[in-house]
């Protein structure tokens, strides 16, 4: 008999709140999660707007304060949304055999957050590589206070430092991977742990993504780049597929899933969402940052992942779309659903759930997933808010400004990234 890989239990912290009922209840209500940056002054950067975790606390999810100090704050949304999920899913540790629990995490890598301490602990350490004739004593580097400021700095920097957190609350001792992937590398978690799980090698796994773009770096850049919304009105500022969008919102967040083959959650009795039936990746092979105007590598995957699931383009009846809210980004998406579902991606709605989050950078492969599944499980479609001037060239049904009853039997997740990687989930109600 075929292994099947379903979705029992789902984690997310977002500007929207933490935990799945206060996100659910506000994308359903179409409320914006953006405001006005607080975490540091931002005015020379020209960007005055994201999506903060404002509600969100490290210490309600993770008790040891060592750990806390040795990891970056978007590692503990990772944390936290992954035990939302185990406790969502009702998975008691004890009782799953480690080596057939895996963890399939994705992120947008490692690297410092910038903040107090940071100048103090890197500068002297570069000045002292830099001096040829003087050798580095990392006995004199503690003496001078540096390594205090930044206790094991380096640890606090290893890009896989959520998936061994996780795997140590968890037991995780089973098949995994840590995936490094700007932008996509939620949806390719996602979509390996299903893979392994069909194949027989895992049991049950968490799989998610997670990020934070909320460094002054990566605001500079990316603003740099005219990639941005300079709309100085928050909630009205990340506008996907309207005709007087100007750029992307920049965010935080994490989302996670419990995936489990079909039998082991039916034996302990685990509420189910929805059955993952389909995943493919693909590259644009085109730019670093701009998508291929066609669409072709959005294109590819939907084509491949729809390959996977074994079902017809036409069984497919709504999407979470990649909408990021720019122009390029937008009309690239929508020529591939026409490209690939012809005249049916008229009747598909299609909604851009970055409206009200923000682009969650890595995080928004394993939220926007669950927003699928929550979907499928509830039969309701979060709308695209902040649609009011449509795109002639972006033609299609982005439900929109409300959200909207409609039977969802199986359903799409898209997901972008730099360098032209694509991802696509599909998801179908379980029969």
């Amino acid at each position: 008999m075929a292994r099947r890989a379903v979705i029992t239990g789902v984690g997310i912290v977002s500007p929207l709140g933490t935990g799945k009922e206060e996100n659910w209840k506000k994308l359903i209500a179409g409320q914006s999660g953006i405001k006005t940056l607080t975490r540091f002054d931002s005015a020379d950067l020209h960007v005055t707007i994201a999506g903060e975790a404002t509600d969100f606390k490290a210490k309600d999810f993770i008790k040891d304060r060592k750990a806390v100090k040795l990891t970056q704050p978007m590692v503990h949304l990772a944390i936290a949304a992954a035990q939302l999920a185990v406790q969502d899913a009702g998975v008691k540790t004890e009782e799953m055999d480690p080596a057939r629990y895996g963890a399939f995490i994705g992120s947008g890598g490692g690297g410092f957050e910038e903040g107090p301490g940071f100048p103090e602990l890197v500068e002297p350490l570069v000045k002292s590589w830099s001096e040829e004739k003087k050798k580095f004593d990392p006995v004199k580097f503690g003496a001078d206070g540096i390594a205090r400021t930044y206790p094991l700095f380096l640890l606090k920097t290893l890009p896989n430092n959520a998936f061994y957190y996780i795997s140590l609350l968890n037991n995780i001792q089973g098949e995994n991977d840590n995936i490094i992937a700007s932008f996509t590398g939620g949806s390719q978690a996602i979509g390996d742990a299903a893979r392994a799980i069909r194949r027989g090698t895992t049991d049950i796994a968490i799989a998610g993504g997670y990020d934070s773009l909320l460094l002054p770096a990566t605001l500079f850049g990316f603003n740099k780049l005219d990639l941005l919304s300079q709309n100085p009105k928050p909630t009205e500022a990340c506008r996907p597929f309207d005709g007087e969008r100007d750029g992307m919102v920049l965010s935080e967040g994490a989302g996670m899933v419990v995936i489990e083959e079909l039998s082991h959650a039916q034996k302990r009795g685990a509420p189910v969402y929805a059955e993952l039936v389909g995943y493919a990746s693909s590259s644009s092979a085109h730019h670093l940052y701009q998508p291929s105007p066609t669409g072709q590598g959005i294109s590819t995957a939907l084509q491949k992942s729809l390959r996977d699931a074994k079902i017809d383009p036409a069984a497919i009846n709504y999407i979470n779309a990649d909408g990021i809210g720019t122009t390029l980004s937008d009309r690239a998406e929508t020529h591939a659903l026409k490209n690939v579902f012809g005249s049916h991606a008229y009747e598909i709605p299609v909604s851009s759930t970055k409206s009200m989050t923000g682009h969650l950078g890595t995080g928004a492969g394993g939220v926007e997933p669950i927003i699928c599944a929550l979907a499928i499980k509830e039969n309701i479609i979060p709308p695209t808010i902040n649609h009011t001037s449509p795109d002639p060239e972006c033609d299609l049904d982005y439900v929109p400004n409300q959200a909207r009853e409609h039977t969802i039997h199986t359903a799409l997740s898209i997901n972008q990234g730099l360098g032209g990687q694509c991802t696509c989930l599909v998801l179908k109600e379980l029969s």
